[in-house]
């Protein structure tokens, strides 16, 4: 399986890279490299805006369409894979655990997607999918229609309810980091 670390988004609401802003001496996308590096041999990494990410040992992939948003991250990682499954993160979850992220793992045994539904909805951005998505995910693009949960209906899913791994220091590894405040609840992590 690989994992994808998406960190094409604009970022307007931060109004700065998320990827590369700081938490203590690391910039955040090396925060959830790291733990993911711990569970996973290949990871990737899709992004517009980077060509490189400094003390990363990962390929930065671009996006296959001309615009961003996280569907096209994923079928853009999708694509690159080479692995039948991939692991999609955001680069914004400075709360990701292993636990949860080998919990995920265990928990593939042929669906298209295993994805945690928690009360606020699915986490996509906390997901796999697997290869037979990608003529979904184009068709729903091609239509313009961008919400990457319209794909469920499509395939066949595996929802995750809430499990003690999905929380780390109280928080939800969901959680992503969009504003400048929202910094202050990372802490160390």
């Amino acid at each position: 399986m690989t994992c994808a670390i998406l960190a094409g988004g604009k970022s307007t609401r931060m109004g700065q890279d998320k990827a590369t802003i700081k938490i203590g001496e690391k910039p955040m996308i090396r925060i959830v490299y790291d733990r993911v590096k711990e569970v996973f041999d290949d990871v990737i990494i899709i992004s517009r805006f980077h060509d490189t990410i400094e003390g990363i040992d990962a390929p930065v992939l671009k996006d296959v369409v001309p615009f961003g948003n996280s569907m096209t991250g994923i079928v853009s990682a999708l694509l690159y894979s080479e692995t039948p499954y991939t692991f999609v993160v955001a680069c914004d979850m400075p709360f990701l655990s292993t636990e949860a992220l080998q919990y995920m793992v265990k928990e593939a045994t042929g669906e298209d997607i295993i994805i945690p539904k928690t009360k606020l909805g699915f986490e996509p951005l906390h997901a796999i999918y697997n290869r037979s998505c990608i003529a979904h995910f184009l068709r729903l693009i091609g239509q313009d229609k961008l919400k990457v949960t319209g794909i469920l209906p499509f395939v066949s899913v595996k929802e995750l309810r809430e499990e003690p791994c999905f929380f780390r220091n109280g928080n939800p590894v969901f959680t992503n980091i969009n504003v400048i405040n929202d910094l202050s609840m990372v802490g160390a992590v």
